[in-house]
């Protein structure tokens, strides 16, 4: 129980901590902007999971893929509103932040909360499941800071907006599994298997796949989505910066 707790964490709560180390990087984003998302987030997890049986029995069962591939979706239209505007902040950049911080967590907390409560209700004995927590949530905590780190003072802002694209488009390519799952989308053709160096399974997969995506068998549709997911935010950024260029030459010109 120890170590599966522990996975859990990074496989459910690590990406709510690395979403919340990015922002505190992009510009003119306050830590009190975060703070008050994190706890509407809080909020909406515990408000939420009690209906979680009513959402599972909807669409014959699939109603929790469904609402977990919303709140991604969800997430990935919010990057696309910070990188169109991230010079200042405006009503756009502020429902932006607020999308990925739900788009991200809510599914995310939920899935932990599910495995947690069950948890706790089905042993007598919490100690190992609480020790578990502790070590999840101070490893989390520890690679959400590292990553702080880095983009602070050694990586350039355009590097840490193309991370940014890069983290939320990992986060968005899990609708492709979700919709697998669901036969929504066709039975996933195996593209590789890399499992055999990183597995899934492992800390380091899940690290990873948190980080950018990594899956040791990605599917067809799970690659096409994550580059839809990537390309599209930062093509978005490209002709937002070159339009904002072309502006300030205008008006320097005049």
């Amino acid at each position: 129980m120890l170590i599966n707790t522990v996975v859990l964490f990074l496989r459910d709560t690590l990406p709510i901590f690395l979403l919340i180390s990015v922002l505190l990087v992009l510009p003119r984003v306050s830590t009190l902007a975060v703070a008050w998302r994190v706890l509407l987030l809080v909020l909406l997890a515990v408000f939420t999971y009690p209906q979680l049986g009513l959402v599972s029995q909807l669409s014959e069962g699939a109603g929790f893929e469904y609402l977990k591939s919303i709140l991604f979706f969800i997430a990935w239209l919010g990057m696309c509103l910070v990188v169109l505007l991230p010079s200042r902040i405006s009503n756009w950049f502020s429902l932006g932040l607020t999308l990925l911080v739900i788009g991200i967590g809510l599914p995310n907390s939920l899935h932990f909360l599910v495995y947690f409560v069950s948890e706790l209700s089905r042993n007598s004995d919490s100690t190992l499941l609480l020790l578990g927590t502790i070590i999840g949530l101070g490893i989390s905590i520890s690679i959400a800071i590292l990553l702080n780190i880095l983009l602070t003072h050694f990586v350039s802002k355009r590097a840490t907006y193309f991370f940014a694209t890069t983290f939320v488009a990992a986060q968005t390519a899990n609708i492709a599994l979700l919709l697998e799952q669901t036969d929504t989308f066709p039975s996933p053709r195996q593209l590789w298997d890399s499992s055999t160096i990183i597995s899934d399974n492992s800390e380091y997969g899940h690290l990873l796949n948190s980080l950018v995506g990594y899956e040791a068998t990605p599917s067809t549709s799970y690659l096409l989505v994550f580059c839809f997911a990537l390309i599209v935010p930062n093509l978005i950024a490209f002709f937002s910066s070159k339009k904002r260029f072309s502006d300030e030459i205008q008006e320097v010109a005049q």
